[in-house]
C-alpha cells in the first residue's frame, strides 16, 4: 500500500477541478486508475463529498494569497 500515491491523489483532487469532478462522479474508478490499493479505494468511496469541496475551496483561497 503506497501512502505517497494516496497523498498525491488527494492533492490532485484538492487542486484540480476536473480531477475532483471525475472522482466525485465515480470515486472507485478514479482511485483505481490512480493505482491505489483496494483498501484505499474503499476508504475513498466513503469520503465526505462536502468536506472534500470545502477543503478544495480552502486550498484555492490559500493559492490566491
Amino acid at each position: 500500500m503506497s501512502v505517497s500515491k494516496l497523498e498525491a491523489f488527494l492533492a490532485r483532487i484538492y487542486v484540480d477541478e476536473k480531477s475532483r469532478a471525475a472522482f466525485l462522479k465515480n470515486p472507485d474508478v478514479e482511485a483505481r486508475r490512480a493505482g491505489l490499493s483496494s483498501e484505499q479505494c474503499e476508504a475513498l468511496n466513503q469520503i465526505d463529498h462536502v468536506g472534500l469541496e470545502l477543503m478544495a475551496a480552502s486550498v484555492e483561497r490559500k493559492k490566491q494569497r
